[in-house]
């Protein structure tokens, strides 16, 4: 089963704080789309074709308001979306709460939705940017939260 990464206890108050505030540069990615349900969607599949996943950094974004679901690949210094014949865009930087999903894929996956609704229990969203997953490895994605500060 999937387990979070809980920080260490805030000093002097002894509170755990389960989702960390940390600050993300803007990156730069190319990037396929799908309308709808985010556990149907078929953008991963269509990314993974035209991009190895060795050497890679994958991201995905998902508009409630749109229901836009974007698999997202990272690009390098000086290289292009037009290398994979995909849009561009940007993830927006800025200050993120952070939770850790470490476990099997699939399970960690189920746990993506659930984990973004505790999070806004505990920071307030800012509705101007997109929550990130960030598929770090198969066993860990890591979830950011954009947050108003």
């Amino acid at each position: 089963m999937p387990r979070f990464d809980v920080s260490a206890l805030v000093a002097g108050g002894g509170v755990s704080v389960k989702y960390p505030i940390v600050e993300r540069e803007t990156i730069r990615v190319a990037y396929t789309t799908s309308v709808g349900d985010p556990s149907t969607s078929d953008a991963f599949a269509r990314l993974e074709q035209i991009v190895p996943l060795k050497g890679n950094r994958f991201f995905a974004t998902f508009d409630v308001t749109t229901k836009a679901y974007r698999a997202c690949v990272a690009l390098k210094a000086g290289e292009t979306a037009a290398r994979y014949g995909l849009p561009e865009a940007l993830l927006a930087g800025g200050k993120y709460a952070r939770a850790r999903l470490v476990g099997a894929f699939t399970d960690s996956v189920r746990l993506i939705a659930p984990t973004f609704e505790e999070m806004r229990r505990e920071h307030s969203r800012d509705p101007a940017r997109l929550p990130i997953e960030y598929y770090k490895r198969h066993t860990e994605i890591v979830l950011l939260l954009p947050v108003l500060c």
